[in-house]
């Protein structure tokens, strides 16, 4: 059991290690915008850059911080019937549908965002959307080191889950 702890110790050490450190992000994505924003209607020169910055910045933090969302369980849930369920059966129908509904589509996803990432950096993609055009591989490879993170947030608390239902008590 303590090789269990000890692996879910360091799973939650890194959701809570990432999530911490992608949040400086943020500051950098103010910091943009404001800037692009100052420029653009203070002294009519918007940035050529900004636009893909801050999609890339906004989606790296809100990408990263799943799993750091899935540690402190503050994801949204859908809570119209579940809050009436008793916490055992609160628990059942997390581990069904983790099983059932997370690990097969965020299994999928890792694998489909790994060769898009393989591609990206291969053909050397850039953006198409703004101006500036900068490479798009830095940012396709972090989706899935998120997706990577996030799934193992989700292995930790199924084996959390599935000890609950068997032992009665958390395992932390």
């Amino acid at each position: 059991m303590s090789v269990l702890r000890f692996a879910l110790q360091k799973i939650d050490f890194l959701s809570e290690w990432s999530g911490k450190l992608i949040s400086w992000l943020i500051v950098a994505l103010i910091l943009a915008i404001a800037y692009d924003t100052s420029m653009r209607y203070l002294f009519s020169a918007p940035t050529i850059w900004a636009y893909d910055v801050s999609y890339m910045l906004g989606g790296t933090v809100m990408l990263i911080g799943m799993a750091y969302a899935s540690l402190h369980k503050t994801h949204i849930r859908v809570d119209i019937i579940y809050t009436h369920f008793p916490p055992r059966m609160k628990t059942i129908i997390d581990v069904v549908l983790n099983l059932v509904l997370f690990f097969p589509l965020y299994g999928v996803l890792l694998q489909k965002s790994v060769a898009r990432a393989i591609w990206s950096f291969d053909n050397k993609e850039f953006s198409e959307i703004g101006f500036w055009r900068p490479p798009m591989w830095p940012f396709r490879w972090m989706i899935p080191v998120a997706i990577t993170l996030f799934l193992l947030a989700g292995i930790a608390w199924v084996i959390r889950d599935l000890y609950l239902l068997k032992k009665g008590e958390e395992l932390r």
